[in-house]
Formats: C-alpha cells, structure tokens, sequence
C-alpha cells in the first residue's frame, strides 16, 4: 500500500513539474546594438505555458540562438523586446530608463497615444515556481508630462483616475464600469480624441 501511495505522489509530481517548454515567437534590440534580433523566448507559465506570463521577461530571458541552444539575455540589457503569444496577441515591451529615469528594467507599452501613454511594470517575489506577481502601471499625460502611477488592481485606481480625467463626465462613467485592461485602453482612446 506505501508503495503505491508514493508511486501516486511521484507521478502526481511529474505531471505537475514537467509542463512542455512552449516558445513564444520574439525580436529585440539590445541597448549596445542596432541590429533587430530575431528569435522564440522561453515562456515560463506557472501553471499554462501556453498563456503569457511576465515571468518570462522579468531579470532575464531564455532565448534560443541560431544554432538552436538556449542563450539567456539580462532584462537591463535589452532596449526593445516584441513577443507575440500562441493566442497571437503582441506585446511590445521597451527600457523603463525611456520613459522612467530611476526605474530599471522593462515596461510593457499597454498604450500609446497623442495625449497620453501607459506602461506597466511587472516585478515579482519568491521561487520560479511560486512567485507573486506585482504590477505598477504608470499613466503619462504628454501635454503637461505628468507621470501618474496607479495600482490597476488596488481600490481607490477608480478615485484617481477620475481625478485625472474629471474634466470629461463621459469618461468618468466609463471608469466606472472598468474591469479589464481594455477598459482603461478605450478610456485613453476616447481622450485622446478630445
């Protein structure tokens, strides 16, 4: 009966550990080059590689090379990176000292427009396997350069936009009912147009 109990625990687990090394298609220039490298990346899922992860950008990147051998890259090292996901989503990541002088690191480009733009910043605590993930997002106004920084997720993200945008009653209705990332990207769009 033990032998059969920990044969169950062994196989219980290998099938949770021994998740399939997925590669997500992926181009990036480093910050002492200008050639765009051309490449797939290392997903690291927790628990799904197939679904995008900011583990896989976060201190380092696994690459593979042109002869086919795993390569890792230093996060500080890059300057653009572009990873496109098995569902075909892109995500556009660029050096955080671009936009934020004391930061280090890569943000991710949520949006970009005329009047304002929209970074995140994901960093993360703990083993490869168990780690939290802590996203800051910082939301840029081009006119007066104000850089806002906001917790999407933490409760008073509501108040403070409104206080950003309190000028436009439509908008305002819009935070409101926000939920997801695109809620904020058609807030920006709909300013933007303003």
């Amino acid at each position: 009966m033990k032998k059969i109990h920990l044969l169950l625990l062994f196989l219980c687990f290998n099938f949770l550990f021994s998740q399939k090394e997925k590669y997500f298609p992926a181009k990036y220039v480093l910050k002492s080059s200008k050639d765009t490298i051309k490449t797939k990346i290392l997903n690291i899922g927790l628990y799904d590689n197939d679904e995008f992860s900011p583990a896989t950008y976060i201190q380092q990147i696994t690459v593979l090379n042109s002869s086919g051998k795993k390569m890792k890259v230093n996060e500080n090292d890059i300057k653009y990176l572009e990873i496109r996901d098995l569902k075909k989503v892109k995500r556009t990541f660029v050096n955080s000292k671009s936009v934020l002088p004391a930061a280090s690191g890569l943000l991710q480009v949520m949006y970009s427009g005329n009047k304002t733009q929209w970074y995140r910043k994901s960093d993360y605590t703990g083993s490869i396997y168990t780690y939290e993930t802590k996203n800051t997002d910082y939301l840029i106004m081009r006119k007066n350069k104000n850089i806002n920084e906001i917790y999407f997720w933490a409760p008073g993200v509501k108040a403070q936009l409104k206080e950003i945008f309190g000028t436009y009653p439509d908008l305002s209705l819009l935070i409101d009912g926000m939920v997801e990332d695109k809620d904020l990207v058609t807030i920006l769009e709909r300013y933007d147009k303003k």
